[in-house]
């Protein structure tokens, strides 16, 4: 079970990892295109940017605590299996 919520909360995370860009992309170009002018094509520049920082900020530690979960389990299992074969 715990590995289905961990694939699934992967697959959430791409999704609105897009979702977030494009969003960006759009709020950028709409706000810049204010101005008149390249305003939209900076404007999208600088609104992409902002979500890319955005995404890897959140995402990256949700990425991270899920890599570090993982591990933990792991160790938890190397040292139980190490505790049984001390006592056998």
């Amino acid at each position: 079970m715990r590995r289905f919520i961990l694939s699934s909360l992967e697959l959430v995370s791409q999704i609105a990892i897009f979702l977030i860009l494009v969003a960006g992309l759009i709020n950028g170009a709409i706000i810049g295109g204010l101005g008149g002018g390249a305003g939209a094509l900076a404007g999208g520049a600088i609104g992409f940017s902002v979500a890319v920082v955005f995404c890897v900020v959140v995402f990256g530690t949700i990425y991270l605590l899920m890599e570090i979960a993982e591990n933990t389990r792991r160790t938890a299992e190397s040292v139980e299996a190490m505790r049984r074969q001390g006592n056998n």
